[in-house]
């Protein structure tokens, strides 16, 4: 009886597994009385009472527009997948002799959340039931709804297979990640982990018993390599030796390589592979991003959609020759091949693309991978090297053989600046080749490079600066920027370089991913981009095109798109919530920290009552304004608890992290205008000091004409309208701060007859007296 009630529970174990599974694949699981498509064991007698089952019911009924078309029978265990398909098969044969119904699939899935489940499907053609398959490969998950609908048009048992969506790479990445780790395997041999998997699963269906899985994923992935066309014979072994697993990598993970291989299996792995999609890249983009501890490998993949943005800046034709120098698993190349390959009109083209791929990556079982991610688009004659671009002897090996180039170098790897990656790329173009690259924001920012992109434009010439968003790499925070350039053409004055800001890129992140959402920004910069060089200067809040000579004469000036761009004009009634949001934060410090209160000071900007007027309705630099100071105080750890505020580079509170004991030496006395970091203007009206050490050093304005408190409100508005232009790598440093451009008041502001230290001090009162109100 016990076994029974175990058995019954795992089957309802694997009906939740097919409703969510189905859900996510397009299907309405909630009964067809109500709009859905499912109906489950008892409504499906209920709802259809002469479908000829008797008291015979399988577990789910699957309607399309209200008529019974799959039939899905669910089994506890993953050794009686041919069990379920047969039972599902009588169902549906039993209905159809009615011939009331028509059931073309018929669906088994067996398993539980510790093996993995396998699913496995059949379409019932003019000649009897067959695999529900796409290209000739099975489906191995829950057919969507848009697989069934072109199945049932084609009436052959033939779909084309659904592409996974980002959340379901994101889903299996992650499950993969935590049987991994808990399976105790060390983070490096990961990749070559599922590395080995995919393609063991490309090739056939893989013996999950324990004790023989890991010979048959040797075997699998060797007769992948040995019987891909065009690869050599010594790089077929030493693809062979990367992706071969040991007995020592594989017998922590072999309890639960059903689990791991039922994971893959759901995203329908053979026949995705099939399509022109870069299943494997993608794949590992998520795995990688999302994996736990996988950011310990220092690889971090171009999404996908950019490597295709990139290619289509600067194209890609059948008679262009493409090299990656730090490949990672072949995005840009895969992009720039895919793009040849359409726009070639001959056999002959078609070979000639074939052959003008190249590109190194220095992890063996990144290399194989790429490699591999070329064959399985088709083109076993790139020449994708292991070992490093830098290294003097493979410069001279590539040195200007290539038409177009496309990057994203490793980011902050220690002795390998990104900086030499660009200049290895550009070294490998012949004159007028263009390259197109994901590089760390910084490199085009920092000072430190200031003699590096002087002398980049004396060899070379820019063509466009593309910022990306900032989160475009989560969960790894690194601000990036595509640059544009033309190679051995040195830059000229009159030549056009376009500035341009993507902070939609169709993604956003939702519950700690980032997932597909909506329109983006892509294909504005890319028209903007083409008309530019095409001779149409236009501009754009988001793309702006200025002159080689702003660059060439500007001795090493920053690229950043956010130091060129032109600020948006803002509506009257957009700048008055910024006014409204800068008052308001003094008053959320007041509630954080209500000693603050009578620090503030009463007499708050007549320390300025001498200075010049202010001069009305001028846009100047910031510096014209103010004199900028950096703050003076070290880290507020070094202080001990005081009333002096003490602001540092945080968003909340007024940026005041503390109140520390008085440094009389670095405080600002008179009250003024802080800068955050990160471009926050917050305003202090009470004596201060300011962090002046570190990534979160705070700028101190002081004003250089007569200024009260509603100037200064209206300044910080002014400033906090264009945060936009700082982050992580382009931070609000006094260089920067001092030539941000700014306008003054339109007229004279009045200055009221209040005192905001009364304000304040009545609004701290207030919380009092509510304090003790809700106390009683």
């Amino acid at each position: 009886m016990a076994l029974r009630r175990n058995r019954v529970r795992a089957e309802s174990r694997a009906r939740y597994y097919i409703r969510a599974e189905a859900q996510k694949r397009g299907w309405q699981t909630h009964h067809v009385g109500t709009g859905g498509d499912f109906l489950e064991e008892n409504e499906i007698l209920a709802h259809f009472p002469d479908c000829g089952l008797g008291l015979d019911k399988p577990d789910f009924l699957v309607c399309v527009s209200g008529d019974p078309t799959m039939v899905v029978e669910a089994k506890n265990e993953s050794g009686r997948i041919q069990n379920a398909i047969a039972q599902a098969i009588e169902y549906a044969d039993r209905i159809n002799a009615t011939a009331r119904y028509r059931i073309r699939i018929a669906v088994g899935a067996v398993g539980q959340e510790d093996t993995g489940f396998i699913v496995e499907a059949r379409f019932l053609t003019n000649e009897g039931w067959r695999p529900l398959q796409s290209r000739g490969i099975e489906l191995t998950t829950i057919p969507a709804r848009r697989e069934v609908e072109l199945a049932l048009e084609a009436g052959t048992g033939d779909t084309n297979v659904s592409i996974p969506l980002i959340h379901e790479y994101i889903d299996a990445a992650i499950e993969l990640s935590v049987i991994l780790r808990r399976c105790r395997v060390e983070a490096f041999l990961r990749p070559r982990v599922i590395g080995a998997l995919v393609l063991a699963l490309y090739q056939d269906q893989i013996d999950v018993r324990p004790e023989r899985a890991l010979a048959s994923i040797n075997a699998l992935t060797q007769a992948a390599i040995e019987g891909a066309i065009g690869i050599a014979p010594d790089r077929r072994t030493r693809l062979i030796d990367a992706i071969r697993l040991s007995g020592a990598d594989f017998d922590r993970l072999a309890p639960s390589i059903g689990r791991i291989v039922a994971i893959l299996r759901r995203l329908n792995v053979r026949s995705v592979l099939q399509t022109d999609t870069d299943f494997l890249g993608m794949f590992y983009e998520a795995f990688l991003r999302y994996g736990y501890d996988n950011n310990a490998l220092g690889i971090v993949f171009t999404p996908r959609h950019i490597t295709r943005f990139c290619v289509e800046l600067v194209g890609a034709g059948p008679n262009d020759r493409v090299i990656d120098i730090a490949s990672g698993t072949g995005g840009f190349l895969i992009a720039a091949f895919e793009k040849m390959l359409n726009a070639a009109q001959s056999l002959a083209a078609i070979e000639q693309v074939k052959s003008a791929i190249y590109g190194f990556d220095t992890n063996p079982t990144v290399w194989a991978l790429s490699t591999l991610n070329m064959f399985f688009r088709g083109d076993g004659k790139s020449h994708l090297e292991h070992g490093s671009s830098l290294d003097e002897q493979n410069r001279q090996l590539v040195r200007r053989r290539f038409t177009r180039a496309f990057l994203n170098p490793p980011f902050s790897q220690e002795g390998e600046p990104e900086r030499d990656f660009i200049d290895a790329s550009m070294e490998a173009l012949e004159p007028g080749g263009c390259l197109s690259a994901v590089v760390a924001a910084g490199v085009f920012a920092d000072d430190e490079h200031r003699g590096w992109r002087q002398e980049f434009l004396r060899r070379h010439s820019l063509l466009g600066m593309i910022s990306l968003p900032e989160d475009l790499f989560y969960p790894t925070a690194a601000p990036t920027t595509i640059i544009v350039a033309q190679a051995h053409l040195p830059q000229r004055d009159e030549a056009p370089v376009l500035m341009a800001r993507i902070w939609h890129d169709g993604f956003e992140k939702l519950k700690g991913r980032r997932i597909e959402r909506g329109e983006n920004q892509l294909s504005e910069v890319l028209q903007a981009f083409r008309a530019l060089h095409g001779g149409d200067n236009t501009s754009s809040e988001i793309a702006h095109g200025i002159t080689g000579s702003v660059l060439r004469h500007g001795n090493g000036i920053e690229w950043s798109p956010q130091q060129w761009l032109p600020q948006p004009d803002l509506e009257a009634s957009e700048f008055s919530r910024i006014e409204q949001q800068s008052v308001q934060s003094l008053f959320q410090a007041v509630a954080q920290f209500p000693d603050l209160a009578d620090e503030a000071l009463p007499e708050f900007g007549v320390c300025w009552s001498g200075l010049p007027s202010l001069p009305i309705g001028e846009t100047r630099p910031l510096d014209f304004f103010f004199q900028v100071l950096n703050g003076k105080s070290a880290g507020e750890k070094n202080y001990s608890d005081g009333t002096c505020p003490y602001v540092s580079s945080g968003d909340v509170s007024n940026s005041i992290v503390r109140l520390v004991t008085r440094e009389d030496e670095q405080v600002f006395g008179d009250g003024g205008l802080c800068v955050t970091a990160f471009g926050n203007a917050v305003l202090q009206p009470w004596p201060f000091m300011a962090r002046g050490n570190g990534g979160s050093a705070v700028r101190v304005l002081i004003p250089r004409f007569r200024m009260g408190f509603r100037e200064l409100v209206w300044f910080a508005a002014q400033i906090n309208a264009q945060r936009w232009r700082f982050f992580y790598a382009r931070m609000a440093i006094k260089s920067r701060i001092e030539r941000l451009e700014i306008t003054s008041p339109p007229r004279a502001l009045a200055s009221g007859d209040f005192a905001i230290s009364d304000k304040l001090r009545a609004f701290r009162d207030a919380l009092t007296d509510f304090s003790q109100l809700t106390s009683l």
